[in-house]
């Protein structure tokens, strides 16, 4: 039962520090929007959102890899912190089967439906 609930309270962890960076990125995502002398384009804006909000999660889920490692080693938890970094290593093989999918991390190579839609 110890072993589920690392195993679980490894993803939430990652997922906590996601959304904790993902909200630094969100206010200066609109403190730049904020000063900006062009005009507001909303589907700009979500656009950007939700690319930060990918790039995010991808890295954290990339740097929880380290620091689970490191504090696996320097830390009386180990449970805890193994499992951390065994769901790090889940998440980050997802993230770069699903990236690698998608096309890669070149901006030019990302298949969206917009682009999809104005080749007609």
């Amino acid at each position: 039962m110890e072993f589920i609930s690392a195993f679980f309270g490894g993803f939430a962890r990652i997922f906590l520090f996601s959304l904790v960076f993902w909200m630094i990125g969100l206010i200066i995502l609109l403190f730049r929007e904020m000063f900006n002398t062009s005009r507001f384009d909303i589907r700009k804006y979500l656009y950007t959102l939700w690319r930060m909000t990918l790039l995010v999660f991808e890295i954290v889920g990339y740097g929880a890899v380290v620091v689970g490692i490191v504090m696996l080693f320097s830390s009386e938890e180990k449970l805890t912190y193994g499992m951390v970094t065994f769901d790090a290593l889940l998440l980050s093989a997802l993230y770069l089967y699903l990236r690698f999918k998608a096309g890669g991390w070149s901006a030019g190579n990302m298949r969206m439906r917009r682009e999809r839609n104005s080749r007609r």
